[in-house]
């Protein structure tokens, strides 16, 4: 009975602050919506940050000098790195033809050069772009070698703008948040106090805290669960109508798929239900102390 009692109450409180909940529930709306889009965003920024990565390759320029026993020897050192994906081979022959195809349309600029000018290598692609400082540190030192190239410099600044706008990112979903439950506090507060003399009677009759909150605690909650509804809703709206039009623009920007919306269920989901919750409790502290 305890169970339809609270069913009722919070579809009566609805019904009665019809106004109200539609203000509520667009504010969570909005503010799950924002947080969505900056988890779609992350999402897609990830993904080009993963192809940009994904062609990151560590050079290890060889000497001309450097013996068959010496060469097998650096083979099975960057093969036995935890952090090494792949080694592969280049020779100066395979050097040089992939100098023609990067420079096909200006052959001027190898056409007097020959392929012994061209260092062999090995070319190492790494199981993850961030550990690139490790190869260098680990061939310190090791016969061979005449030069190891990583794109410091320029993998630094990738990863520093990476962490940035990561960080950025969370410290808008963070703001979105507070937003929301300062709203949606704001509108379940309005409600207490507009039954803040049934409230009083209640009291008077012995009914606990906990008996006067929960009805506008589940209709907080229910609030904040129709708002992340909506938000997902929206979310594949903006998929369809924005993420796939740039696919279709810049198809060499990996597309946004039904999944990475659908992983923001449950964050939206728990998002909108604890941001509810809690400012519903706040809201109702007031009037309860009394």
């Amino acid at each position: 009975m305890r169970v339809e009692y609270y069913f009722k109450e919070t579809v009566q409180g609805l019904r009665r602050n019809g106004l109200l909940a539609f203000a509520a529930v667009s504010t969570a709306f909005i503010a799950l919506f924002l947080l969505g889009m900056a988890l779609l965003v992350r999402a897609q920024v990830n993904k080009v940050i993963d192809l940009w990565t994904a062609g990151v390759e560590v050079s290890v320029f060889l000497e001309d000098t450097i013996s068959p026993a010496q060469q097998q020897h650096l083979a099975s050192l960057l093969a036995s790195m935890p952090e090494v994906a792949s080694v592969r081979y280049e020779s100066k022959q395979q050097a040089y033809e992939r100098a023609k195809e990067i420079f096909r349309d200006q052959p001027e600029v190898i056409q007097n050069v020959e392929p012994d000018a061209f260092p062999a290598s090995f070319r190492v692609k790494l199981a993850d772009p961030e550990q690139f400082r490790v190869i260098q540190a680990r061939l310190q030192g090791q016969p061979g070698i005449d030069d190891i190239v990583d794109h410091r410099q320029l993998l630094t600044r990738l990863f520093a703008l990476t962490d940035v706008f990561r960080v950025g990112m969370f410290g808008v979903a963070v703001l979105m948040l507070v937003a929301a439950a300062a709203l949606i506090g704001n509108t379940v507060r309005m409600a207490v106090f507009a039954r803040r003399r049934e409230i009083g009677i209640m009291r008077l009759v012995g009914a606990t805290n906990w008996h006067i909150r929960m009805p506008f605690l589940i209709e907080g909650v229910v609030e904040g669960l129709l708002g992340a509804g909506l938000a997902v809703l929206g979310l594949f709206v903006m998929k369809v109508s924005f993420f796939d039009d740039i696919r279709k623009t810049l198809p060499f920007i990996p597309a946004l798929g039904t999944s990475d919306v659908v992983a923001t269920v449950p964050i939206l989901a728990v998002a909108g239900v604890a941001v509810a919750a809690l400012a519903s409790l706040v809201a109702m502290r007031r009037f309860l102390e009394v």
